[in-house]
């Protein structure tokens, strides 16, 4: 399942909790709790649960890669619905299949910083399986539309997390992916990533910046989300025919719980149609405030899934708001 949102330095790993049930003939004083249920797992062969936990210390910003290896079984995942839990205020969290990119580290856990600053490929090459931003949340895919996932897959997990209280915070996150048979199968997904990495925000001051993509095939939308850091007050879609602006399909004023905007029916973008996004920053800071990925950064960015499950199908930025298309964060 692709995302909606491509992003996260020191946290100590708790691991996954395992049911307990005591036994009812154990007395009361004694019996051990069984831990809480974050998220029941699916039924076997219905799918598959991934998770990570941690403890953030106070007054730190944790950003944590976990590399793992789907379950094994059909040799194809046949994703329609996804569902995560996790804890309140996260940044974020993502899941990025790995079978395409350079990184080869044995399953563990890892500074995501690191990672990204050996790998920085993973900007473009990384291809994101899901991610979310709030506590609950549902993806559910029409019927018969599937995400095509290979089984013993390996994938990367991330979790950003700032904890700004006086107190350790431990923090955690599943993500449940429901599958359906082949045969109930009737079309797949894609989707991408699309930002702008040449951001500016001078001190003190509100500050607008805007990005144009085309698309390089004929697809029918069926999500949009977008993603900014703190200072982001607002986002805005609208719909781009190759030389102008024009319907607005998507407003997102809250940068911590962005809106995944489900179109049905499909929105339809023809080669050569794609779409503007534009994000206004309220910098009350005294400093100059650039791209990046720390908390202190920021990001100007959407994500699109679509029909068909074309892997070659893309919105190219085309256009800036400065002039300089720059999606890597390396220059433009």
């Amino acid at each position: 399942m692709s995302t909606v949102g491509q992003q996260v330095v020191l946290a100590l790993i708790l691991g996954v909790s395992v049911g307990f049930v005591a036994s009812c003939e154990e007395d009361e004083s004694t019996t051990e709790k069984a831990p809480t249920v974050i998220l029941e797992p699916p039924a076997e062969g219905e799918g598959f649960q991934i998770s990570m936990e941690m403890t953030v210390p106070a007054g730190t910003e944790a950003w944590r890669c976990k590399i793992g290896r789907l379950p094994a079984g059909d040799s194809i995942f046949r994703i329609n619905r996804a569902e995560s839990r996790q804890t309140d205020n996260i940044h974020h969290m993502d899941v990025m299949a790995l079978a395409l990119t350079p990184i080869d580290l044995p399953d563990g856990e890892y500074d995501c910083a690191q990672i990204y600053e050996d790998n920085p490929v993973l900007m473009e090459e990384g291809i994101f399986l899901y991610a979310s931003q709030v506590g609950e949340q549902v993806i559910q895919l029409p019927e018969g539309v599937v995400a095509p996932v290979p089984s013993e897959m390996a994938y990367m997990q991330e979790i950003h997390f700032v904890n700004s209280s006086p107190e350790d915070v431990a923090i955690y996150s599943y993500l449940n992916a429901y599958t359906i048979p082949a045969d109930e199968t009737k079309a797949t997904i894609w989707g991408g990533v699309v930002r702008d990495a040449h951001i500016n925000i001078p001190a003190a001051s509100e500050h607008r910046e805007w990005s144009r993509c085309v698309m390089n095939e004929d697809v029918d939308v069926i999500f949009v989300s977008s993603h900014t850091h703190q200072l982001g007050r607002e986002v805005r879609v609208r719909r781009f025919d190759g030389k102008a602006a024009g319907e607005e399909i998507y407003v997102n004023d809250d940068w911590h719980a962005p809106q995944l905007k489900d179109f049905s029916p499909p929105l339809k973008l023809k080669k050569g149609e794609g779409l503007e996004f534009e994000c206004l920053f309220d910098n009350s800071t005294m400093d100059e405030v650039k791209w990046g990925f720390a908390s202190i950064d920021e990001m100007c960015q959407i994500g699109i899934v679509h029909t068909p499950g074309s892997t070659t199908a893309k919105c190219e930025v085309v256009e800036t708001s400065d002039g300089v298309i720059d999606t890597t964060g390396e220059g433009g």
